[in-house]
C-alpha cells in the first residue's frame, strides 16, 4: 500500500509577487514529487497570506492534528520555511511528527530527518535561513533609521499629507485635509475637548485618511504627533507585533523633516501647555459605582453603553444624575449615534430584581428554562448559518485579495500602495477562518444537552447568593462574569417607560468558581449536563 502524503503550502501575497512561488506553483510541484515517489496525496493544507512566525495558522493547526491521528504517513513542503521561520519552531514539530511516524520532506533541502545526519542537516539548514532574515530584518530595520534620521517619513498614510507620485522619500501637503489638521489644534487650544472636536468634524461630514468617522483616540494622536510641526519620530515603540505597547521606547529618533509643517510651533506649544495641565487633573470614575458598563447595549448601533453624569436644576436645586449612554455618542458625538440614555437608578434596581424575581418564581423560571431548551436544540441549523454566512464573507474578501495580487504581480512597484490593503484582508480572512474552525468544532458535538429547572435554580441561587448584600465593585465583576448583554426599549404600554431584556451567560468557569469544585446535591446533577458539560448556557430574563 503507497504511503499517504500531506502537501503544506503557504506564502505572503507580497512574496508571492516578489520571490515567483505561487501557491499553485508549490502544490504543482509537490504533486510532482509525491508521484515520483509512490505517495498519494491525502490531503492539500494552504495557508495564504499568514507570516511563518505566527504558529496559529488554520491550515497548520489542522495538519498537525491530523499528523496526531495518524491520517498520513509524510508532510511535503517546498521548502522549510513554509513551515515555520524560527528554527526551534521547525525542530519542534519535526520532532512531534517523528513521534507520530510521519517523515517529512523539503524540495528545496534534501536531507532525511530520520537519521542524525539529517536532523544536524536540518538544524543548520534552518539556523542559516533565520540568521538570514534576521540579518534582513536589521538591514531594513537600519535603513529606516537612516530615512528618519535624514528626515524622511517611514510610517503610514497621514492625514494632512499625500505621497508624491514616482517619490519615495517625499511628501506633499493635502490642503483639504491639512485645514482639518489645522481646526482640531486650534480648537483644542481655545477650549474644545477631544469629543466636541472629533462631533463636530462627523457632523459635517469629515472623515480621517481612512474614511472613518473621527473619535478621541484619533484626535490625540494627530494633537500628540511632532510631524504636524516638521518633526520625525521613529521608532517610539520596539517589536510592535509582539510587545504592542509594551515595547515603548523612552528614547525614540527625533529628527528635523524634509517635509513642510501644518502646524506652528507656538500653537504646539499652547496644544502641548493644554494638554499638560488637562492630565494633571484628578479623574473621579467612582470605582466600581457603574456596575452596568459596557453590558448594556445600543438600541441604534449595538455598541456598549457607558456611564456618565449631569447636572440638572429641579425647583432651583442642582442635582447630579447618572445615566448610561451610547458609548459611541459619547466618544464620537451624535453624527455616528443618538445618546440613546437611561438614568442608573432606574435599570440597575431593575436588573438586581428581576434577578431575584427569576430565581424565587417558578413559573417566570420555567418559561425561561423553557426558551433556554428551544435555544438550545436551534444551535446546530444556527451554527451551520453562521459558517454559511461567514464562507461568504471570506469569499468575497478573498476575491478581492486576488485581485491586489494580480495588480501587485504585473506591478511590483505598487507594493508600498496596497501593502496595508492586502495586510488588512490577510488579517482578515485568517480571523474569519478561525471562526469557521471555531464553530466548525461545535457543529461536530451531536449531543444536545437538555436542562432542568432545578438545575438553573441550583446554579442561579449560588451565584447570586446574598447578591443585595454585595459591595459595588463585587457587583459588578458579578455581573460582568454572569450577564451577556442588557437590551432595552420604550414600552409600548402607557404610563411605562421602558421595556428592558437582560441574557445570562453561566459558563463552566463560573460554576467551577461558584461551587469550588463540589458539585451541589449529587444526586439531583449527576446527570446534569448544566454542570458536566463544557455548555455555555445563555437565559433570557
Amino acid at each position: 500500500m503507497n504511503k499517504k502524503a500531506a502537501i503544506y503550502a503557504r506564502v505572503s501575497t507580497v512574496a508571492q509577487a516578489e520571490e515567483g512561488f505561487s501557491i499553485d506553483g508549490q502544490i504543482a510541484l509537490l504533486k510532482d514529487v509525491c508521484k515520483q515517489n509512490g505517495y498519494d496525496v491525502y490531503d492539500i493544507y494552504v495557508d495564504r497570506g499568514i507570516s511563518g512566525k505566527n504558529m496559529d495558522r488554520p491550515a497548520l493547526l489542522q495538519m498537525n492534528e491530523d499528523a496526531r491521528q495518524g491520517k498520513f504517513q509524510v508532510i511535503a513542503v517546498f521548502k522549510t520555511n513554509r513551515l515555520a521561520r524560527n528554527t526551534s519552531d521547525l525542530l519542534k514539530m519535526v520532532e512531534e511528527y517523528q513521534k507520530n511516524n510521519v517523515e517529512f520532506l523539503s524540495y528545496s533541502e534534501k536531507f532525511d530527518t530520520t537519521s542524525a545526519a539529517g536532523k544536524l542537516m536540518l538544524q543548520i539548514i534552518s539556523s542559516m535561513a533565520e540568521f538570514e532574515r534576521n540579518q534582513i530584518v536589521e538591514n531594513v530595520t537600519m535603513g529606516l533609521e537612516k530615512r528618519a534620521k535624514n528626515g524622511y517619513y517611514n510610517g503610514n498614510k497621514l492625514l494632512g499629507y499625500d505621497k508624491i507620485p514616482n517619490d519615495k522619500r517625499h511628501l506633499a501637503i493635502n490642503e483639504s485635509e491639512a485645514e482639518i489638521v489645522r481646526r482640531i489644534f486650534n480648537e483644542y487650544a481655545n477650549g474644545k475637548g477631544y469629543r466636541a472636536i472629533a462631533n463636530g468634524l462627523n457632523k459635517e461630514g469629515l472623515r480621517t485618511k481612512k474614511g472613518n468617522p473621527f473619535d478621541i483616540a484619533g484626535v490625540k494622536y494627530i494633537l500628540n504627533n511632532v510631524f504636524y510641526i516638521g518633526q520625525i519620530k521613529f521608532q517610539q515603540y520596539i517589536g510592535w507585533n509582539e510587545k504592542r505597547r509594551k515595547g515603548y521606547n523612552p528614547n525614540p529618533i527625533i529628527a528635523e523633516g524634509k517635509h513642510e509643517p501644518i502646524i506652528e510651533k507656538d500653537l504646539w506649544d499652547k496644544v502641548q501647555r493644554r494638554m499638560a495641565e488637562m492630565s494633571k487633573k484628578p479623574q473621579v470614575h467612582g470605582k466600581g459605582t457603574n456596575v452596568l458598563t459596557g453590558l448594556i447595549r445600543c438600541s441604534s448601533c449595538g455598541h456598549a453603553h457607558a456611564a456618565a453624569n449631569t447636572v440638572n436644576t429641579v425647583k432651583g436645586e442642582k442635582k447630579k444624575i447618572r445615566y448610561y449612554s451610547c458609548s459611541q455618542f459619547k466618544n464620537k458625538g451624535a453624527a455616528v449615534c443618538s445618546a440613546n440614555s437611561v438614568r442608573a437608578d432606574l435599570i440597575e434596581p431593575y436588573v438586581m430584581n428581576r434577578v431575584i424575581e427569576v430565581i424565587n418564581n417558578d413559573k417566570i423560571l420555567e418559561k425561561v428554562v423553557a426558551r433556554a431548551n428551544e435555544r438550545l436544540q436551534e444551535q446546530p441549523v444556527q451554527i451551520d448559518r453562521n459558517i454559511n454566512i461567514k464562507k461568504a464573507e471570506m469569499n468575497e474578501l478573498q476575491t478581492k485579495l486576488n485581485n491586489l495580487t494580480v495588480a501587485l504581480s504585473s506591478s511590483p512597484d505598487l507594493a508600498p500602495v496596497l501593502k496595508d490593503s492586502i495586510n488588512e484582508y490577510q488579517d482578515n480572512i485568517t480571523k474569519i477562518e478561525n471562526e469557521i474552525l471555531l464553530l466548525t468544532e461545535k457543529l461536530k458535538d451531536k449531543h444536545i444537552p437538555t436542562i432542568s429547572v432545578d438545575e438553573v435554580k441550583t446554579a442561579l441561587k449560588a451565584i447570586f447568593k446574598d447578591v443585595e448584600r454585595l459591595e459595588k465593585h463585587q457587583l459588578k465583576a458579578l455581573y460582568l462574569s454572569v450577564i451577556e448583554e442588557i437590551h432595552f426599549r420604550k414600552h409600548k404600554e402607557p404610563g411605562k417607560k421602558y421595556e428592558f431584556f437582560i441574557t445570562l451567560k453561566i459558563t463552566p468557569e463560573v460554576l467551577k468558581e461558584v461551587f469550588n469544585d463540589k458539585q451541589p446535591e449529587e444526586a439531583l446533577l449527576s446527570a446534569s449536563s448544566l454542570f458536566l458539560s463544557n455548555n455555555i448556557l445563555y437565559l433570557e430574563i
